[in-house]
């Protein structure tokens, strides 16, 4: 699965896509925040314990319930009735905290590791995995947490951070540039229309 800080990162990559707005940064937080929220359950062998072996995972074990779309939503009704403190319309706030702690489950979906994601949950417990799963995700064991989550992060600032930052940054340029060139024929135009009226 991707570290938080990769989840994390994704909504602050699509706030550099915007070229002529102010980004709400507190927005920005809390959807970096959400998107990272799910992996809160990656602690829950500590408090529930272990599963037993030929029993299906339970909801509450590590990519379950959290994970879902449908709790996603959920959390993007809770920012919509905080809009305020977000200083956004509520249907903005929903829209982009909901948004953005779904595609957790939707990137760890692509990952290459772990067990697969309860991501309709509670509709279906049954746990998915994307056919294409581009997402190299290497283990990390507690006795060695530190070296190996180096290693893994080192491993998808090539995969993803890079790339989202990059394609961010390249939409945004083009966007400026479509921008640049809609002033340009509105004010070529209207030094035309000017011309026309002198003659």
């Amino acid at each position: 699965m991707p570290l938080p800080i990769t989840h994390a990162l994704a909504p602050v990559a699509a706030a550099i896509i915007i070229p002529d707005r102010r980004v709400q940064w507190r927005l920005v937080i809390a959807a970096a925040l959400a998107s990272a929220l799910p992996d809160v359950d990656s602690f829950s062998h500590w408090i529930w314990g272990m599963p037993s072996p030929s029993a299906p995972l339970p909801p509450w074990w590590h990519r379950g319930a959290a994970h879902s779309l449908f709790v996603a939503v959920a959390v993007g009704c809770l920012a919509a009735a905080m809009h305020k403190h977000l200083r956004v319309r509520a249907t903005t706030a929903g829209l982009v905290v909901g948004a953005a702690m779904a595609s957790h489950g939707i990137l760890d979906m692509l990952s290459n590791g772990g067990v697969p994601v309860a991501y309709l949950w509670p509709l279906s417990s049954a746990r998915l995995f994307a056919d294409w799963r581009p997402i190299h995700s290497s283990p990390i064991e507690p006795a060695h947490f530190i070296a190996q989550a180096l290693t893994r992060l080192g491993e998808e600032t090539w995969q993803l951070i890079l790339p989202m930052f990059a394609i961010a940054l390249l939409i945004r340029a083009m966007l400026m540039m479509k921008r640049n060139w809609a002033r340009e024929g509105a004010s070529g135009g209207a030094g035309s229309a000017a011309a026309d009226g002198e003659l």
